[in-house]
């Protein structure tokens, strides 16, 4: 054989590997639908939705973002507002180079907040508090008010930085509690325009009065009634969010992170508001507060701040307690906490409102559970495809909404939790009229940033203020008839 006809059979042997190998490498439309069809297994099982809730942070970018890197990362106005704030609070501090060129940009093109410096937004409030109390009677009891109000405001101010205001994120970041809150969202809310608010109340209903008719031009006038009222206090308290961050604090760093910081903001704030409204109380000693019976609460603890839901029940009016005495819930239970909430005196009944969605029963998930295997009840699933379901809600009490919170916590047989989670073995019901409830709004939030050497990081810090009022017929707690709770209940 000729060396020209070896170099031939070698070179058609290679060919015909070559063309093997060849039909064996997938178009890109194979590798495509490959993939595709990995993914959807993928993501569909447990493991596979656990990286989908970490790897996506944002939905679609803002149109005014197509095209630039932020738009690519799919952010939003929201998070380029959160962006610009972060990095211009921690150059004020000296901790970063603040925002690029291209972000200045981008900030000016998608947002409305313009920023005023720390000194100036607070001035607006001591202002705010002055003409409010100015307009008051100059009371004792007025002036300590405006006392409490200004150390209120003396706290927790870091001094740091500028106050974005008119930004979009932050309303994203108030309507949180609307999207994924269970009970914050059910209350009523105003804006407050002060620092205290006071919200009239009706005590009583004026008389209708039978009389004869007047048949003479100098009869005597008929007998009048009274319509009493009373006034509620709303007191916006000051609350603040911290969320770490142990890197560099520059926009490379941070920017990937945008959406998700924003988003465990926003479900710490629609958690806490649930919680505030449920087991806000003041008793800050070694005994007796409803969250912690038998130790003293931190003094940061954010249920401290006011008297909540369960507090009125609870301790404020006893009488409006049932005790299971640790026997299972019953569906004789749940609807005999209506009969609770009716004030006869003043010819007010929150237990049978005209609304039945206004008398809204609360448990926490155990209890829930329990509950909805009552046969009485009428569970979600046999609502009809036209019911509107609040968030939570996992059945109806005849026509009053059943909704499950992890913000109801399972206590000792009193109602109350036990510094000892062992001794926290026993659920509770609450149940409470929407309409003798109210929150009140102060919307502006702050963002700053505080160094931490010791651990090299970064806490971001959201401070806001609200306030819960709670309506009482006779001005006092103790007539407070709008809440009933179920406490002492088995969960065998």
């Amino acid at each position: 054989m000729s060396e020209t006809t070896l170099v031939e059979q070698l070179a058609a042997d290679i060919t015909s590997k070559l063309d093997g190998i060849r039909a064996e490498i997938p178009t890109d439309d194979a590798i495509k639908a490959k993939v595709e069809a990995f993914l959807d297994g993928f993501l569909d099982s447990d493991e596979g939705k656990e990286y989908a809730r970490k790897l996506t942070f944002a939905g679609d970018p803002d149109t005014k973002l197509k095209g630039s890197k932020y738009g690519r990362l799919g952010m939003s106005a929201s998070d380029v507002e959160f962006l610009h704030n972060l990095l211009t609070s921690a150059r004020q501090q000296g901790k970063s180079a603040g925002p690029s060129e291209e972000l200045e940009n981008a900030f000016r093109a998608v947002s409305d907040g313009t920023y005023v410096d720390a000194a100036t937004a607070k001035s607006r409030d001591l202002a705010a508090v002055d003409r409010f109390f100015d307009a008051q009677p100059d009371t004792p009891q007025n002036r300590l008010e405006r006392a409490k109000v200004y150390a209120a405001m003396d706290t927790a101010e870091s001094g740091y930085g500028s106050q974005l205001v008119g930004a979009q994120y932050v309303g994203e970041l108030w309507s949180a509690p609307s999207r994924l809150g269970r009970v914050a969202p059910l209350i009523n809310t105003f804006e407050m325009t002060d620092p205290t608010a006071y919200l009239p109340v009706e005590a009583d209903l004026p008389e209708m009065l039978f009389v004869s008719e007047s048949t003479a031009n100098n009869s005597s006038n008929f007998s009048t009634s009274k319509t009493g009222s009373n006034r509620a206090t709303v007191t916006a308290k000051k609350f603040v969010i911290h969320q770490m961050w142990s890197g560099e604090m520059e926009e490379d760093s941070i920017i990937g992170y945008v959406p998700f910081l924003r988003g465990q903001a926003a479900k710490s704030l629609a958690h806490y508001l649930d919680s505030l409204a449920l087991n806000g109380d003041t008793t800050n000693a070694a005994t007796g507060n409803i969250n912690l019976d038998d130790a003293d609460p931190a003094d940061t603890k954010h249920y401290l701040a006011y008297d909540g839901i369960r507090h009125a029940a609870l301790v404020d009016n006893t009488a409006n307690v049932t005790n299971q005495s640790g026997a299972a819930i019953t569906y004789a239970a749940l609807t005999g906490l209506r009969a609770l909430m009716v004030d006869t005196t003043y010819l007010q009944d929150w237990g049978h409102p005209v609304d039945p969605d206004d008398l809204v029963y609360v448990a926490d998930p155990f209890t829930a559970d329990k509950a909805a295997a009552i046969t009485e009840l009428l569970t979600v699933d046999k609502y009809g495809p036209n019911a509107t379901v609040l968030n939570g809600e996992v059945a109806r009490i005849g026509r009053n909404p059943f909704i499950s919170s992890i913000a109801v916590p399972l206590t000792e047989a009193d109602g109350k939790v036990s510094t000892t989670g062992g001794n926290n073995t026993l659920g509770q019901v609450v149940a409470f009229n929407r309409g003798g409830f109210v929150f009140g709004w102060r919307r502006q939030v702050q963002v700053e940033l505080e160094r931490i050497p010791a651990t090299d990081q970064t806490r971001i810090v959201y401070s806001l203020r609200n306030g819960l009022g709670r309506y009482s017929p006779t001005g006092a707690a103790a007539g407070l008839e709008c809440a009933a709770v179920i406490r002492n209940i088995s969960l065998a």
